[in-house]
């Protein structure tokens, strides 16, 4: 079992008792850019590594290890002998690691103590620690340049010429540095508390994060403040379920915030804990898409960073064209060496679509016309290059190809094996997805409405008029009659993939569904091999290549159901959309502290023995569009949906019958705040009180 910790661009992975490995060629470690700048740490009280009784890591930037030493303690007895001593680490991140470690007597007589405090700093980067590359795993040897007053100091200067430093201070000062070893002896008396202060400092080139108070109860003030601050310019939601909301709703909005990193540009929601908590291109798109109705300046961070690192020529190496938005940032020595291609690496097919309809949906929902002018170039690039570097051979469709070596599947399902014909072989490439037409599709229409809006009536009727033409391509070429769904995309030889997936429900996301196609698909897609009690599965269980153990191939994502439960809102089918959010709400209870996984397997729901759903044994957890998850599905309740030309928030609600009311207070739409509850009546949901620019729809808003 491993503990998780992040704040900004840190992570810190450790064994359950905060240790790292020593010695060892291990992947946890304290992270800062993708390099590993502490890979070892021991803690030894009188030459031996104390007994873990308890930890404390719900939260993600804080931890508490409770643990003990006893000479000659037995474990699974309750035997014990004299001169037992209690010790509790206490850990979070701030401008880096900041550790303070205390031991108490807990006996009746003095006691001599010795504590060891061992570190090891390899300077790896992420992609070698992992065995990206056979030929990266060599590991660079760190020099140390110390002891100094107080500490340790160790560094390498990288094959890019960045000089990387780890700087580890403890007070009091160390009574003796041994190599790399901090010792601190004294005698103890009865209940009398040693207290040790450790601070772990990273550094590039003598820069590093945002620099924190020196001492340590003024840095974890300054970190909680930090925190304070950001969740009160968020909207708050409470319910009638008090498990939901001091479960799911708190707990998501405690782990958005943890998986931020702050740019110049704003708030950007990293990938997930603890190897993927850097930028993505789609997964930071679609978390800014669910969490507008909680923060929109998550989505404005998320624009403003992906527009300025916009394609700008063509890299076969890197797979960047002009207009492309990438799909994974790392900032390691490996990347600046270029010897992976993630500096950024622009392999996928969706992030850019995604950025033009994030964008659309964005201006929609804040009326900031500043940001409109500011990334509207931009947003006219990404569908520039879904007609032209997207659409190669210039049928109608977006679709990707096999230039790349990084990546054979580029949607979001982007395992080699998620896109397979029913022999279980590939599918040919190119592959035009069914998900990412329905992006386009969205993107020239939400762009198209905003060029109404503004006045510019010819390039909104030249979008509109390439979203209609899509439109029609689409529904005679994906609709699979036999099984009421669309295929999952169109192979090589621009034939029907007929798998039924979880894709199919984005095209109600995104609205490119006929209307009566549409209703088919949500019977289709509830349906037994595909809705699982928890959630719908990737991919049928009736399709050859069904694995519920599998990464894509029938397992259960929150993010993808949240998606296809708006879709389903989208085209008035309530009940349908409430079922799903039921099921992810029950799923997340489920999970230790509430908190959804990437996803979990896709078995069947046993109501008869009270199951739970199966651990994906290597999701991230958290993840910022699982976590983004319960917003979306709340607006997916509520019916929200906001009217740019009126300034105007719609409310259609549709509430369970499980949930009698939901409040909303201070969410920021316009240039305003509007507060207002919903309550469930006999005669139907009402909107009672409030304050802001908000008005009932008496209609559930459609394609």
């Amino acid at each position: 079992m491993t503990v998780s910790l992040k704040e900004d661009a840190l992570v810190l992975v450790t064994e359950d008792d905060g240790g790292l490995p020593l010695g060892a060629s291990s992947p946890l470690g304290l992270y800062y850019h993708d390099t590993q700048y502490l890979s070892g740490y021991g803690l030894r009280v009188n030459g031996t590594r104390p007994i873990l009784l308890s930890a404390n890591t719900e939260q993600n930037y804080v931890a508490t290890f409770q643990l003990m030493h006893s000479e000659g303690a037995t474990l699974g007895t309750a035997r014990h002998a004299a001169e037992t001593l209690s010790i509790r680490r206490t850990r979070f991140l701030a401008d880096g690691l900041r550790e303070r470690v205390g031991v108490l007597n807990a006996n009746a007589h003095p006691v001599d103590i010795e504590v060891e405090l061992e570190f090891e700093a390899a300077f790896r980067d992420m992609f070698a620690v992992r065995a990206y590359r056979d030929h990266l795993s060599t590991e660079p040897l760190a020099s140390t340049r110390g002891p100094r007053e107080g500490g340790l100091i160790f560094e390498r200067v990288g094959r890019d010429g960045v000089r990387r430093t780890t700087e580890i201070t403890l007070r009091p000062a160390p009574d003796a540095t041994l190599g790399n070893v901090f010792k601190v002896a004294r005698t103890l008396g009865p209940q009398q508390i040693l207290q040790l202060e450790l601070a772990v400092i990273p550094r590039e080139d003598g820069a590093g994060a945002a620099p924190s108070p020196d001492r340590f109860d003024d840095a974890i003030d300054a970190l909680n403040a930090r925190y304070r601050r950001f969740l009160r310019t968020c909207s708050r939601y409470t319910t009638s379920s008090e498990t939901l909301d001091e479960g799911l709703i708190t707990r998501s909005a405690l782990d958005l915030r943890a998986l931020l990193e702050f740019h110049a540009s704003g708030p950007f929601p990293t990938g997930g804990i603890p190897w993927y908590a850097v930028p993505f291109g789609r997964d930071g798109l679609i978390s800014a898409y669910q969490t507008l109705g909680w923060n929109p300046d998550v989505a404005r961070g998320t624009l403003r960073l992906l527009a300025s690192y916009q394609g700008q020529k063509v890299d076969d190496y890197t797979e960047e064209e002009p207009g492309k938005i990438f799909h994974e940032l790392r900032r390691g020595e490996l990347a600046r060496l270029g010897e992976i291609p993630h500096r950024p690496y622009y392999g996928s097919i969706d992030s850019t679509p995604l950025f033009a309809l994030i964008f659309a949906e964005t201006v929609k929902w804040t009326g900031d016309r500043s940001l409109w002018r500011e990334l509207l170039p931009a947003a006219e690039r990404a569908l520039t290059w879904c007609d032209t570097y997207g659409d190669p051979d210039k049928d109608g469709y977006v679709e990707y190809g096999t230039r790349g070596s990084e990546m054979r599947s580029q949607g979001w399902k982007d395992s080699s094996n998620s896109l397979t014909d029913p022999d279980g072989k590939w599918s040919k490439l190119p592959a035009a997805l069914v998900e990412v037409q329905a992006y386009v599709y969205a993107a020239k229409a939400g762009i198209a409405d905003l060029y109404a809006v503004d006045g510019d009536v010819v390039r909104a009727d030249r979008l509109r008029g390439e979203a209609r033409e899509l439109h029609e391509r689409f529904e005679r070429d994906f609709w699979m009659e036999a099984e009421s769904c669309y295929a999952q995309a169109l192979d090589g030889n621009k034939r029907q993939v007929p798998a039924v997936t979880s894709n199919a429900g984005h095209a109600l996301w995104c609205g490119i569904a006929a209307p009566g196609r549409a209703a088919r698909v949500a019977r289709r897609l509830m349906e037994p091999d595909m809705y699982t009690g928890w959630g719908i599965r990737t991919l049928s269980s009736k399709y050859p290549t069904y694995n519920p153990m599998s990464y894509h191939n029938g397992s259960v994502w929150p993010h993808d159901n949240s998606l296809i439960a708006q879709g389903f809102a989208r085209y008035g089918l309530r009940e349908e959309s409430n079922e799903i959010v039921a099921a992810l709400i029950e799923a997340g209870r489920r999970f230790p502290n509430n908190r959804l996984p990437e996803l979990w397997c896709g078995f069947q729901r046993d109501l008869r023995f009270s199951s739970r759903p199966a651990d994906y044994l290597v999701s991230c957890i958290p993840q910022a569009w699982s976590a983004g998850m319960i917003f979306l599905c709340l607006r997916a309740l509520l019916g929200m949906q906001p009217d740019l030309a009126t300034q105007r928030l719609l409310l259609d609600p549709a509430l369970p019958p499980w949930l009698e009311r939901i409040d909303v207070r201070d969410m920021r739409i316009f240039d305003s705040r509007a507060t207002f509850r919903v309550r469930r009546g006999p005669g139907g949901d009402k909107v009672v009180g409030g304050r802001g620019r908000v008005t009932r729809a008496h209609t559930a808003a459609t394609a």
